[in-house]
């Protein structure tokens, strides 16, 4: 008999997902816990895989099997960025434990409900993700007023139950000594949640410029992304206009940004500068436009930035385009000098621009390099192994 993982999770996405069952499937499918699941049953077939989610926005409980997985949503208490509570949940997950013994997989750390799980199933093997949030150490010092309070609640809470967290997916380097405070022996694993090859086709930079109509005789800075505080957007625009002061030729492409959205505060900003600002772009179209470009950038300097790589950053990667970043320091190959520049200063970031553009012969082996440590068959390899490991140890 195969051993049951179940991925559980939470609606945290109410405006995303449908309320009830649709004809895609989003309503069982749709958020990270669910791609989790599917990605997990598709490389690590050896497991039984289901995906639970408790829910706060639906009336009764809901099943289905999509992709060989079996989805569970269960109606919950839920008051929104504080707690979501499902009787029904634990009453379940505590036949479950009797039962199959599964291994439990919680994509999300410094939350409720990875708390909840670890005190009440302390005994299975567990397992939580960590990708991009700040954890209650860090929130105790740098927020105010009933988030500083929730903090000290939640530091409380992982003091008392990480000890029973058998490993965390880490995303980000910087998050180890937070990690390390709740509980001094945390078991970590860097990781990221891997890149998609299929949307990535292969194509050359010439071969993308004709497809977008871009010159080419200039050189191109691409970003993807919010243009908000967090990945520093102010700073990388007036980095490209010092730049190009002496650079004319050098020019900026922002895409995947949403004017009028309150998280984009440098929206107007990058308007003002010239900058090509190109809105969304289809998945399945981002790959001219990473291929395009000389070089992919990422501002990632400030401390409360904790998120690991970067989807965008690897995906620029998968399709052949080196990285300016300082998110790089979190890369778990071994070849760093040959995918990109990982600069730790403002200055040093200009320099490190204009080194990958006039350099491209130094950034070699890059898809390929990705490809080795970051997709799908990739990551989830690396799971397995890790899985195999706990439980042997936990028998």
């Amino acid at each position: 008999m195969k051993r049951k993982v179940i991925v559980i999770g939470y609606n945290y996405e109410p405006e995303h997902i449908p309320k009830e069952p649709d004809a895609d499937n989003r309503f069982f499918t749709y958020g990270f816990g669910g791609n989790f699941g599917r990605h997990l049953k598709k490389y690590l077939d050896k497991y039984d895989v289901e995906v639970w989610r408790l829910d706060g926005y639906v009336k009764k409980y809901y099943e289905a099997e999509v992709s060989g997985v079996r989805f569970r949503v269960f109606p919950a208490f839920n008051i929104s960025k504080v707690i979501t509570f499902s009787y029904r949940f634990i009453r379940e997950m505590k036949k479950e434990v009797k039962n199959t013994n599964p291994i439990l997989i919680v994509p999300h750390t410094h939350y409720w409900l990875a708390y909840h799980v670890a005190y009440l199933f302390r005994k299975s093997i567990i397992i939580t993700t960590h990708h991009g949030e700040w954890s209650p150490f860090y929130r105790a010092k740098n927020t105010k007023g009933l988030r500083k309070l929730k903090a000290y609640i939640d530091m409380f809470a992982e003091k008392r139950v990480f000890k029973y967290i058998d490993c965390i997916l880490c995303a980000e380097f910087n998050q180890i000594d937070y990690l390390r405070k709740a509980s001094p022996n945390i078991r970590f694993m860097l990781w990221s949640t891997g890149v998609n090859f299929d949307h990535m086709t292969q194509v050359t930079r010439r071969e993308a410029r004709k497809m977008l109509g871009w010159d080419e005789n200039k050189k191109y800075i691409l970003y993807v992304g919010k243009l908000y505080k967090f990945k520093q957007a102010d700073e990388m625009i007036k980095a490209w206009l010092e730049i190009k002061e002496s650079r004319p030729d050098v020019e900026l492409v922002i895409i995947g940004n949403t004017p009028n959205d309150p998280w984009e505060e440098f929206h107007q900003m990058a308007v003002d500068s010239g900058a090509m600002v190109l809105g969304r772009v289809l998945n399945m179209e981002l790959y001219k436009y990473y291929s395009a470009a000389d070089v992919y950038v990422l501002y990632a300097l400030r401390d409360d930035y904790f998120g690991g790589t970067g989807i965008a950053t690897l995906e620029s990667m998968a399709c052949n385009t080196p990285v300016v970043s300082y998110a790089l320091r979190n890369y778990v190959g071994d070849n760093l000098n040959e995918v990109g520049e990982a600069p730790e200063t403002l200055e040093g970031y200009k320099e490190a621009i204009i080194k990958v553009i006039d350099n491209p012969q130094n950034y070699r082996n890059i898809r390929e390099s990705v490809f080795r440590y970051y997709s799908y068959e990739a990551v989830f390899t690396r799971l397995g192994k890790l899985l195999e490991e706990l439980s042997v140890k936990k028998k």
